[in-house]
């Protein structure tokens, strides 16, 4: 069995401190370029809503085990 690993922008809740995907809750930005400065987003997780810099992305690094 092999590991299939992909690289997606996050975020850190400033509430619960949970990674989440940047992507996923900003479905109307295909790059990060695009957003505004700061930009809301939503936690997935906790429902906070809260305003974040771009310099505040990271890296989320996925593995799918198959």
């Amino acid at each position: 069995m092999s590991s299939i690993g992909f690289n997606r922008p996050g975020l850190s809740c400033q509430r619960c401190g949970e990674p989440f995907s940047l992507f996923a809750v900003r479905p109307d930005v295909r790059k990060v370029e695009e957003l505004p400065e700061p930009f809301p987003a939503r936690c997935p997780l906790c429902g906070h809503k809260a305003t974040y810099l771009r310099s505040q992305i990271g890296i989320l690094s996925v593995v799918d085990n198959r």
